[in-house]
Order: C-alpha cells, then sequence, then structure tokens
C-alpha cells in the first residue's frame, strides 16, 4: 500500500475544495484545507505538507503573499507548489513562474490533468 501523502489546499471556497477532493479521491492522499492565507501560514508553522495547492484570490491576503511567507520561512524547500486559480491573465503565470511553482492551472480544472501533475510531483 502505498504511503499517503499529506496535502494542503489554501482554498476559501469549500465547494471548489470539495471538488478538488473528489478528483483526488483515487490517489493516497490527505487532504486538509486552509481557508485563507493566515490558516495556511499557521498551519505551515505547525507541519511541512507534501504538496500545496495554492488559490490565488482569498479573503484575507493574496495567494502570492502566502507564498512569499512559505518561501520565506525557508520550510517548504522541496515542497512543490501548484496554483489553482481562476485567473487567466498572463501577468499571475509569469508571477507564478518568477515564484518557482511547480505547476499552475486554471479552474474548473481537468481531473486527469490534475492527477498527471499531482502523481508526478509526488512521485505516486
Amino acid at each position: 500500500m502505498p504511503h499517503t501523502r499529506r496535502v494542503l489546499a489554501v482554498e476559501d471556497d469549500p465547494n471548489a475544495f470539495d471538488l478538488l477532493r473528489i478528483a483526488l479521491k483515487a490517489l493516497p492522499l490527505e487532504l486538509v484545507r486552509a481557508q485563507d492565507g493566515a490558516s495556511a501560514i499557521q498551519f505551515l508553522n505547525a507541519e511541512i505538507p507534501d504538496l500545496i495547492f495554492l488559490d490565488i484570490d482569498l479573503p484575507d491576503m493574496y495567494g502570492w503573499k502566502v507564498l512569499e511567507a512559505f518561501k520565506e520561512s525557508g520550510r517548504i524547500k522541496n515542497t512543490p507548489v501548484i496554483v489553482l486559480t481562476a485567473h487567466k491573465e498572463p501577468v499571475h503565470r509569469v508571477i507564478g513562474s518568477l515564484q518557482s511553482v511547480a505547476v499552475y492551472l486554471n479552474k474548473p480544472f481537468k481531473r486527469d490533468e490534475l492527477h498527471h501533475h499531482v502523481s508526478q510531483l509526488l512521485n505516486l
């Protein structure tokens, strides 16, 4: 049986989180939700996930600020980040590439594409 990976989903929309959870249910993942940036940063202070899903629009700050805090802490050097957002503007992709995100996906996502990226990043 494969080792279960802990995944942090920084997502304020409970429906989007449920869709993500359903889309990934076949993979050996434990999906934990942080509904805002402050909760995500607090989670990171307690533990390091194997993978992070990051939404850009959060109620208390932009996801990019959360990512900066993650990186400044030095705690996620080897943790891949998948940005999962409705933002389709090229500027956000550029920011993502400058922030070294592993994958930038737009909502609505395709389940097969999501599975592919998660499996590849976590060596599943």
